[in-house]
């Protein structure tokens, strides 16, 4: 096994089980990449992993504890991440990354089919140690696999998709409370269907009011103007992605909704509307990937809410979302003060949501924590 020193003072955030050991925080780093023991200045243990001299990470950890990284170790991960999603139904995050002590691997569950993404290094080089893991863990029928994310771009790995393992139906049928969405596979985006904004599109729907008038912008496939039209809501939904908004049509068509659609870009179309709606849904796809992006991506996102103001109802409620871990909830607050502001409206904070449990944020790293969403209510005196 190679070996790694970490530098002095730098070892804290590892024994505080932080995995991600930085270039400048190592001593010597050895040239060839591999399994890793990591040890502080003084020699004592920290923690194993994969060291990759290559990577804009060099070293992740993935036991806190001495120990091989083979089947045996991948099998227990992946059934504790199991059992932490007992009753969560068919459709479902399996692995988010680090927060379940697997740096660099995403698995979502639809019933009997894995989709997963590969976006480390490391966890591409131990591939033929922790998929057969996978397989005796979950056992499913298929899986397929999205690796054709802008985290695998930087670590300098090419792109992987299609089917990599059983039967994978070109078209994946994702139900969730009573919607089933015709997701195929090879149009997706991500991993096919947006599960966490499961807990939003639940509350969400309870909120709706017959007769009410909804606008979900970036919609995708209509989770949340279905759930509206569901409930006797009149829905519009906005998408530049073509085929997204043709899944929407043929759910609500299926169900018997009724969901107006206009495709185009979100600033443009919200700039053309006209009208009051009770409900406006903004969740922008990620667009921060590094802090320097913060400034221009809050500026976006006045421009965007400035707009939904305009449309907001008396009393009606105006949903944000970030799926950014460099977006804060202050930056939600900020650009909502911003664009009330330009309005010269009063805001009411109704709600302040984060992503549901099957994608769990670790305390001790603070990445894992990625979506937020600020709910607000028109408030005037």
């Amino acid at each position: 096994m190679l070996r790694v020193v970490v530098k002095p003072g730098k070892e804290k955030k590892v024994r505080n089980f932080y995995p991600n050991l930085y270039r400048d925080e190592l001593e010597g780093i050895p040239k060839q990449a591999g399994v890793a023991e990591a040890v502080a200045a003084d020699g004592s243990f920290l923690a194993v992993g994969y060291l990759d001299p290559g990577s804009r990470i060099p070293f992740r950890a993935y036991r806190f504890d001495p120990g091989p990284l083979d089947r045996a170790f991948f099998l227990a991960r992946f059934e504790r991440a199991l059992r932490k999603r007992e009753g969560m139904g068919q459709s479902y995050r399996l692995v988010h990354g680090e927060a379940d002590g697997l740096p660099g691997l995403v698995v979502d569950r639809f019933g009997e089919v894995l989709v997963l993404q590969v976006r480390t290094r490391g966890m591409e080089a131990l591939r033929e140690v922790w998929f057969p893991a996978l397989l005796e863990a979950v056992g499913p029928k298929g899986v397929y696999e999205r690796s054709d994310v802008e985290a695998r771009r930087q670590e300098g790995l090419p792109e992987r998709v299609g089917a990599v393992y059983g039967e994978v139906p070109e078209v994946l049928a994702v139900e969730e409370d009573g919607l089933v969405f015709p997701i195929p596979l090879a149009l997706a985006q991500k991993t096919g269907f947006y599960l966490d904004q499961r807990e939003n599109r639940r509350l969400f729907e309870g909120m709706v009011r017959p007769g009410e008038r909804v606008l979900d912008v970036f919609s995708y496939v209509g989770g949340f103007a279905l759930r509206a039209a569901r409930k006797g809501a009149h829905a519009l939904a906005v998408d530049k992605d073509l085929e997204a908004l043709a899944i929407l049509d043929q759910v609500a068509l299926r169900m018997g909704l009724k969901v107006d659609i206009r495709q185009g870009e979100a600033l443009e179309v919200l700039r053309g509307l006209q009208g009051l709606f009770d409900h406006i849904l903004l969740d922008p796809p990620t667009l921060v990937k590094r802090p320097e992006e913060i400034p221009p991506m809050k500026r976006h996102l006045v421009d965007l809410l400035r707009e939904a103001l305009r449309l907001l109802a008396p009393e009606g409620y105006l949903w944000l979302s970030t799926c950014s871990y460099y977006l804060k909830a202050e930056d939600l607050l900020e650009v909502a003060r911003r664009a009330a502001a330009d309005r010269g409206m009063r805001l009411r904070v109704h709600g302040l949501t984060y992503q549901p449990k099957d994608h769990p944020w670790s305390l001790h790293v603070p990445e894992s924590l990625y979506l937020k969403t600020l709910i607000l209510q028109e408030d005037a005196l």
